[in-house]
């Protein structure tokens, strides 16, 4: 082998690695420690933050197991209204019971008036509640008068699976936007037809969802907060014509006997209005009769724990609302039933007068309104009914059920 050829060879060797040097450099980019990061690097699409419903419905899971056995704080709620949203102190007068109650201070929800409506906890946190002490009660609805009207009517409705068109984690059924309109437009068509001044609704999935049946219905004022049902997502929530004052969900709350720890299916949404009453309404949907005996014992806890939420508010005039799943004469009402500071409005009607749940299978009276008995004179004779009408039924499996007050009768 001849000596210019091993020069040919050693100096093309060298150029060559020289070369590729050179390219790796300019191919790399420095590491946080201004050093080349000769790791797997993440795209920079790939680095943002994981936004998959699931995990963070896992996330929001742990969380809520973590905290269920915290002390919970004092405050309330955060109402929300379609046209304003405020902060909300921690006390209403006389609301001895909301001292157990869960006062979060993120209380607020997004939504989307496109009806694409996300239940995702990562989209409820754009309003705050202040957390300041007040124990007169932060006026929510700001701006407006005390209510003074003597006559005004309230409702109860379940609006059977009122859903939104997001596909979300829940195993709800998705709408699409032709079926969103088509339900919105017959609950409205129902609501505006029972023309009651407060409503309270069960099994409406979003804020987003209230406020456009409110919108469509001719109510400026709603609460929402989202419960305790992490499987189909259903929830309670208020609309109203009179100002509200503020709110405490229940959602939070623990109890029962032998260390059990029961908590509301959905929640136990107490609503203070802004009147010269201080009417106060508690909106239920208690547990479902799936599961037997097993349900049936916690519908019971449950009714056990609005009796003591309405003992606390005695000095109120209190009504208190909803799907409770059960038939007047079960033993899991008991509690709310023979309570000897409650009276069913419906309770003197006829059982074929008093059905308010409807399947192809059977018929039963599932939808209340109590009173207390600081409410009780107010109650109009004969104006406590049921509408089983057609277009309630076109609606949902459920009719509404209303009654008029006389508020001037208050004591």
């Amino acid at each position: 082998m001849s000596f210019s050829f091993v020069k040919k060879y050693v100096l093309g060797t060298f150029l060559a690695m020289a070369f590729s040097g050179l390219c790796l450099s300019a191919c790399t980019e420095p590491g946080e420690n201004g050093s080349a990061d000769s790791g797997n690097r993440i795209p920079a699409q790939d680095r943002a933050e994981n936004n998959d419903p699931a995990e963070k419905h896992e996330e929001a899971q742990e969380s809520e197991e973590a905290s269920a056995g915290s002390e919970k704080a004092d405050g309330y709620e955060e109402a929300q209204s379609p046209e304003k949203t405020s902060a909300a102190g921690d006390k209403a007068d006389g609301s001895a019971a909301s001292d157990s109650a869960n006062r979060k201070n993120d209380s607020g929800r997004k939504s989307d008036k496109g009806k694409k409506h996300s239940k995702k906890k990562a989209e409820s946190a754009d309003k705050k509640a202040s957390g300041k002490s007040n124990r007169k009660g932060t006026d929510i609805a700001e701006g407006t008068k005390v209510s003074d009207r003597s006559k005004i009517s309230m409702a109860t409705w379940n609006l059977e699976n009122f859903f939104d068109t997001n596909d979300d984690y829940y195993k709800d059924e998705v709408l699409s936007e032709r079926q969103y309109g088509d339900k919105l437009n017959r609950l409205g068509g129902v609501i505006k037809g029972i023309n009651a001044d407060i409503v309270g609704v069960q099994e409406i999935e979003t804020q987003g969802c209230l406020e456009d049946l409110a919108e469509r219905s001719g109510y400026p004022y709603i609460v929402f907060y989202p419960g305790n049902d992490k499987i189909r997502g259903i929830n309670v929530g208020v609309m109203s014509k009179i100002p509200i004052r503020n709110y405490v969900s229940h959602a939070k709350d623990r109890f029962g006997s032998n260390g059990s720890r029961g908590a509301f299916s959905r929640d136990c949404l107490e609503v203070h209005f802004k009147h010269t009453s201080n009417f106060t309404l508690l909106v239920n949907h208690l547990k479902s009769k799936l599961g037997g005996e097993e349900s049936d014992a916690k519908r019971f806890q449950q009714a056990q724990r609005v009796v003591e939420i309405a003992e606390g508010l005695q000095s109120l005039p209190v009504a208190i609302c909803g799907d409770l799943n059960d038939e007047p004469d079960s033993k899991a009402l008991k509690p709310l039933t023979t309570c000897p500071f409650l009276t069913d409005v419906l309770g003197h009607l006829p059982r074929e007068r008093r059905l308010s749940f409807f399947s192809k299978r059977y018929k039963s009276a599932l939808d209340y309104i109590f009173v207390n008995n600081r409410l009780k004179p107010a109650v109009v004779p004969g104006s406590a009914r049921v509408y089983n009408t057609q277009e309630a039924g076109a609606a949902s499996d459920h009719r509404p059920v209303r009654v008029d007050f006389d508020l001037s009768k208050i004591k």
